[in-house]
């Protein structure tokens, strides 16, 4: 039986997490947002300089990584690694007139939280780069004309980042890392620009394309396939155990791995390898709290039967594919990173 504490986190910070905006799924069904009208060119016809502070939303060298871990993870023992990592954050754009967000936009809640939430998980572990861009509206998922347009001038500030992220960081390997939109930019990354590059596609330890549909052929490296494997893609889209979704593709050519057992069967994960919960008040609770399988390129959650939660449940979890598994992730992460000699 849930304790009174339980049950007042689960009412004021668990159920809050399901229903953060800047979590919501690109692709879901829009409700009371404010659609742009046509595409401006002249409005993006610049370049951002990322030598300029301003235009990352982390950076090693001007934030600490202490700032966004959560208040209650201890690290210290943890090891340091000779890795960097490019992360690129989901979309926060929606009630704009504009198809792309402007630089004015940059400092916001809704992009801090993303780093705090997803971001965090390779926090003190690597260098950690997050860079700012003017990302695509939401509603450029639905009009592809002019979403097409918005998708490039965004793709143009997260290649321009990268690029100068690969000549500027501490190590020669590193990992790719993103959620939902990120994730379209980052396969688009890998296939145009580090693929076609032997030393960029050598260097790449790992990609952790969240939160999207990605076919196991749309990106020129292979899937992870157990705990161990790196040189390799991660991939998982949460949903509720039972719902396949309208307007996603899944299938077995999806990538997809369980982030709690990271296997690639369907055997359902146990309860108590499930280490934790990662709250939008920067802490983490709930150990041994769900269940997950991945099966035909979906990962199912088995949220606990318990009437505190019923009328919370929801079809897509897609807005908390990172803070659902956050210790999960970041203790597999370590194990993968520790095979590797060279990065120690």
């Amino acid at each position: 039986m849930f304790s009174f504490f339980k049950s007042f986190y689960l009412l004021h910070f668990f159920i809050p997490l399901f229903f953060y905006p800047f979590f919501l799924s690109s692709q879901e069904e829009e409700k009371n947002y404010l659609i742009p009208s046509s595409f401006i060119d002249s409005l993006n016809d610049f370049e951002l300089d990322y030598s300029k502070k301003e235009n990352w939303a982390f950076k090693e060298d001007i934030n600490s990584f202490k700032e966004i871990l959560p208040r209650n993870y201890f690290y210290k023992e943890e090891e340091l690694y000779n890795i960097s990592v490019f992360y690129i954050h989901p979309t926060t754009l929606y009630n704009y007139s504009f198809w792309n967000a402007d630089t004015s936009l940059f400092k916001n809640k809704s992009i801090k939280l993303c780093i705090e939430n997803q971001a965090s998980v390779f926090a003190g572990i690597g260098e950690l780069y997050a860079p700012q861009y003017r990302e695509m509206h939401i509603h450029g998922y639905k009009d592809t004309v002019n979403g097409w347009k918005a998708f490039n001038v965004a793709y143009k500030d997260v290649l321009s980042a990268f690029k100068y992220f690969i000549k500027n960081k501490a190590n020669k390997n590193y990992i790719i890392a993103s959620h939902s939109q990120g994730t379209n930019h980052a396969v688009k990354l890998i296939n145009e620009y580090i693929s076609p590059n032997d030393t960029l596609i050598g260097d790449l330890v790992l990609s952790y394309l969240i939160g999207m549909d990605v076919g196991k052929r749309e990106v020129p490296i292979p899937s992870c396939e157990n705990t161990e494997d790196v040189n390799c893609a991660l991939s998982w889209r949460s949903f509720n155990k039972g719902y396949y979704p309208k307007n996603w593709r899944y299938g077995n050519d999806i990538i997809s791995i369980n982030p709690i057992t990271f296997d690639t069967n369907s055997v359902w994960s146990k309860k108590e390898d499930h280490l934790g919960i990662l709250l939008p008040n920067k802490k983490i609770l709930f150990e041994r709290f769900l269940s997950v399988s991945n099966n035909l390129g979906l990962v199912s959650v088995a949220v606990p039967k318990k009437l505190i939660l019923k009328k919370y449940i929801s079809d897509s979890y897609h807005r908390a594919d990172y803070n659902l598994f956050w210790v999960n992730i970041r203790k597999n992460l370590l194990k993968r990173l520790s095979k590797i000699e060279d990065l120690k």
